[in-house]
C-alpha cells in the first residue's frame, strides 16, 4: 500500500526523511518516527491532488510541523539548516574550484 501511495506523491516521504537526515545527522530515534509519521499524514493528505504544487503544498504544512516539532525537543533548527547550506555551499565551492 505504501508503495502505491509513494508513487501517487512521486516519493516524497523518502526524498524529505533524506533531507531531515542530512541537515539533522544525529536525529534520534523517537524524533526520525514523529517525523516520518508526520510526512506519512502528509502524503495520506496529498493523494487527493493530482498536482504537484498541491502535493508539495500539503507536504510543506508537515515540514513545518516537523520543524516546530526539532524546535520544541531543543534543536536550532536556523542553525542546523545554516550549518546545512553552509556545507552544501562549500561543496559547490570546492567542485567549481578542482582541478579536471
Amino acid at each position: 500500500m505504501e508503495t502505491i501511495l509513494d508513487k501517487y506523491t512521486v516519493g516524497k516521504v523518502a526524498f524529505t526523511m533524506k533531507g531531515y537526515h542530512a541537515i539533522v545527522p544525529d536525529l534520534t530515534a523517537a524524533e526520525e518516527a514523529t517525523i516520518l509519521g508526520f510526512l506519512k499524514e502528509a502524503r495520506e493528505q496529498a493523494v487527493d491532488f493530482k498536482n504537484i504544487k498541491e502535493i508539495s503544498a500539503i507536504f510543506e504544512i508537515y515540514k513545518t510541523k516537523s520543524e516546530q516539532y526539532l524546535i520544541s525537543n531543543g534543536r536550532n533548527w536556523k542553525a542546523l539548516y545554516k550549518a546545512y547550506g553552509d556545507a552544501i555551499k562549500a561543496q559547490k565551492a570546492a567542485a567549481t574550484t578542482a582541478p579536471k
